[in-house]
C-alpha cells in the first residue's frame, strides 16, 4: 500500500467532556479523580504559581486520562471543571486553536496536492510557530497518548524527522512514475520496477509497511536515502527581540591602526 498516512498521528484528540454516567462505581473511582482534580488545577492556575510547562503538562495528562477512559463517570461538577479546562483555560484555548490550524493546514494541502504537498505543509507550519506553540501542539496534538498510554514519538525532533522520512518516499514514489494521479501506487508498474531496481525495490517495501511513524522506520529511509544535514536554527522571543532592538549600538570594533615596525620589538623575528 502506497504511504497515505500523512501526519496520521497529527489529528488532535482535545479533552473532550465525558457524561456522567449515573450509578457508575469503581474501586480506583476516588484515585481517578483526585487525580483529575491535582490536573484540572493546574491547568485552571492563572495565578502564576504554576509554570506554563507544568500546565501544558497537565492538560496532555488530561487528555491521556480521556482516551483511557479514565473520567468515565465524572460527576457534573467535575465535567464543568473539565469543559472549563479544555475550552476556556488559555492553555486549552491556544491548544485547540493550535490543532484546528494545524489539521486544517494539512487537509487543504493534501486536497490540493496529494500526500506530499500534506507533509510539506504540516512541517513548515510547525517550523513557522514559535518555541511555546511548537512544545504546546506537539505535546497536545501531535503526540498524543493512545489508550494504552502510548506516545507515537519521543520528541519534536522524533517526529520532525519522520516528517522528513515521509516526504522522502512519497517524493521518490512520485518520481519514479509509479503513482497515479488520484495518489494510489500502480502495483503492476512498481513491482516490474522493484525487479530492475534494488534502490526503488527498498523504497517500495519501505512504503508498504505500517509502522511508518516508528524510529526504526524513519532511520531504515534515512540509511536508502540519506538524510540532508540539519541547519542550526535561532528563534527570539519577540520580548528578546525588542530587547536587542532597544539595545543601544555597539562602539565600533575596528582595529586601531598599527603602530611602525621597529626592528627588535616583540614580533620581530630578527631581534
Amino acid at each position: 500500500m502506497y504511504v497515505t498516512t500523512v501526519a496520521s498521528a497529527a489529528y488532535p484528540i482535545p479533552v473532550t467532556p465525558v457524561r456522567a454516567t449515573g450509578g457508575v462505581t469503581s474501586a480506583d473511582y476516588a484515585t481517578r479523580m483526585a487525580e483529575f482534580d491535582r490536573l484540572s488545577a493546574a491547568v485552571n492556575d492563572t495565578s502564576g504559581r504554576t509554570a506554563e510547562a507544568q500546565r501544558v503538562e497537565a492538560y496532555q495528562a488530561l487528555q491521556a486520562m480521556s482516551a483511557r477512559g479514565d473520567l468515565a463517570g465524572i460527576d457534573p461538577d467535575r465535567r464543568k471543571v473539565l469543559d472549563r479546562a479544555t475550552y476556556d483555560s488559555d492553555i486549552g484555548r491556544r491548544a485547540q486553536d493550535l490543532g484546528r490550524d494545524f489539521v486544517q493546514a494539512m487537509n487543504a494541502a493534501r486536497q490540493a496536492g496529494g500526500p506530499g504537498a500534506a507533509l510539506e505543509a504540516v512541517a513548515a507550519r510547525f517550523d513557522d510557530l514559535s518555541a511555546s506553540d511548537r512544545d504546546l501542539l506537539f505535546r497536545t496534538t501531535i503526540n498524543v497518548a493512545d489508550r494504552n498510554g502510548t506516545k507515537p514519538y519521543a520528541d519534536p525532533s522524533a517526529w520532525r524527522a519522520n516528517m522528513d522520512a515521509q516526504a522522502r518516499v512519497v517524493a521518490f514514489m512520485k518520481d519514479a512514475g509509479v503513482v497515479g494521479a488520484n495518489g494510489a501506487l500502480d502495483q503492476k508498474a512498481a513491482q516490474a520496477r522493484a525487479a530492475a531496481d534494488p534502490k526503488f525495490a527498498a523504497a517500495l517495501r519501505l512504503s508498504m509497511r505500517s509502522d511508518n511513524n516508528s524510529p526504526e522506520w524513519t532511520q531504515a529511509v534515512f540509511q536508502v536515502f540519506g538524510r540532508a544535514a540539519p541547519q542550526d536554527e535561532v528563534r527570539l522571543s519577540e520580548a528578546a527581540r525588542a530587547a536587542l532592538d532597544a539595545m543601544p549600538a555597539a562602539p565600533s570594533t575596528a582595529a586601531p591602526a598599527a603602530a611602525p615596525y621597529r626592528q627588535g620589538s616583540i614580533a620581530s623575528t630578527t631581534a
